[in-house]
């Protein structure tokens, strides 16, 4: 394990944090593309749906493995080779000339995205003590955000007038920034190794797959996943749905939009702030807290009026980047977890999480379509509440089965 003695853990940090960057990138950029893109391959918007719809459903897929992969490569390579994948999938956007072939670029994002987000926590665990990790998962989670942020402000208002509303120049932009990413991280990589040599030897006979189904066992593990699936439900939901339930209570789309944005915002100071302030002993009734107040929101919004929707979306903004990170550092704590085996956890987390965040925006979608937003919101409170349940069951089983807080 590496310490604070390494200053350079500062630089792996934001060489990670670049990567992640790429990720948001990638992610958000062809949102506020969608109606040109569509209309220049000649698609359907339920075509255009379903290209949109390709890289979660293989993220899903991925995540198990790549937990494995993660373990048994390393940081270095296997993080150098999402950052690729990532590149590959942007640079291919911008000449796909059918559905087909926009449909692979995107789905070819599904590979790489799984190892930035279990390689992400394996990271900071090998590079920061327990006292700073909080920190270190805050910094890094603010950069999809921000990834995200960068691709939604300057599409239509800079790079499309800039390119003569060109939607291929203006993604192959963010392409060019994603492949100037990995060399980021390569130096970076290369340059750790020098000053920590054997960063990642004690992976290499990491336990793959039977490490992942070895922590199945584990009672607190259980609570920990069926956690993930509430929390990447709501907040996939939400993603998707959000400038929608804003506009249902009477704002206009521009001003829904902004409102949208804002809460972005927020939660990106709240990844920042929150997690370092929360002591260790009180993460898990932080998270549960958590949940009980994306309930609370989530009640706000669903009540008419202005006033109450504004409370609702300020409060969600406040407390949105928090559940993520938080629950990032609690796992690396659960019984049966060591930083041989975070990458199996971590791809355990992040398949359970998102076979909800698969899940929450087409339940969200249905119930909308048959009660208008009222059911929709009615049914992420219900969860946000489940969610807060299972929090106080894993204190609970956490308090039955103590382990160093090392967690290594």
């Amino acid at each position: 394990m590496l310490h604070h003695r390494y200053r350079f853990r500062w630089v792996m940090l934001g060489a990670l944090w670049m990567v992640y960057f790429s990720f948001g990138l990638a992610v958000f950029s062809m949102a506020p593309l969608v109606e040109i893109i569509r209309e220049d391959l000649g698609i359907s918007k339920g075509a255009m749906g379903t290209v949109l719809g390709a890289w979660p459903l293989i993220y899903l897929v991925a995540a198990l493995p790549s937990g494995a992969l993660v373990d048994r490569l390393g940081l270095r390579r296997s993080l150098g080779i999402a950052a690729v994948i990532i590149s590959a999938s942007a640079l291919l956007r911008p000449v796909a000339d059918s559905f087909i072939a926009m449909y692979g670029a995107v789905a070819l994002f599904g590979l790489g995205g799984p190892l930035v987000s279990v390689g992400a926590p394996k990271l900071v665990s090998a590079w920061f003590d327990q006292e700073e990790r909080a920190l270190a998962m805050g910094i890094t989670m603010t950069a999809p955000a921000i990834g995200g942020v960068l691709a939604l402000s300057t599409a239509n208002s800079v790079l499309m007038p800039a390119f003569d509303q060109s939607w291929r120049a203006t993604l192959l932009v963010y392409a060019l920034v994603s492949v100037a990413i990995i060399a980021i991280w390569l130096v970076a990589a290369a340059a750790a190794e020098r000053v920590a040599p054997g960063v990642d030897r004690d992976v290499d006979s990491a336990p793959g797959f039977s490490g992942a189904w070895g922590l199945l066992g584990h009672r607190a593990v259980q609570a920990m996943l069926a956690m993930a699936v509430g929390m990447f439900f709501f907040n996939h939901a939400l993603n998707g749905w959000l400038p929608t339930i804003i506009e249902d209570r009477g704002f206009s789309s521009s001003v829904a939009g902004y409102l949208a944005g804002s809460v972005t915002a927020l939660g990106i100071v709240g990844a920042l702030v929150g997690p370092r302030s929360i002591p260790e002993k009180s993460r898990i009734t932080a998270l549960a807290m958590v949940f009980v107040l994306y309930g609370v929101a989530t009640i706000l919004l669903n009540v008419d009026g202005r006033p109450s929707a504004f409370v609702g979306l300020a409060m969600l903004g406040s407390i949105r980047g928090l559940a993520v990170p938080i629950a990032l550092v609690v796992m690396m704590q659960l019984p049966g977890v060591t930083h041989r085996n975070l990458g199996a956890a971590g791809g355990l987390f992040f398949t359970a999480g998102e076979a909800g965040g698969v899940v929450g925006p087409i339940l969200f979608g249905v119930l909308s379509d048959a009660g208008g937003s009222t059911a929709g919101l009615t049914l992420l409170a219900s969860v946000t509440m489940a969610t807060a349940l299972l929090a106080l069951l894993l204190r609970s089983e956490m308090a039955r089965a103590p382990r160093p807080l090392d967690g290594s």
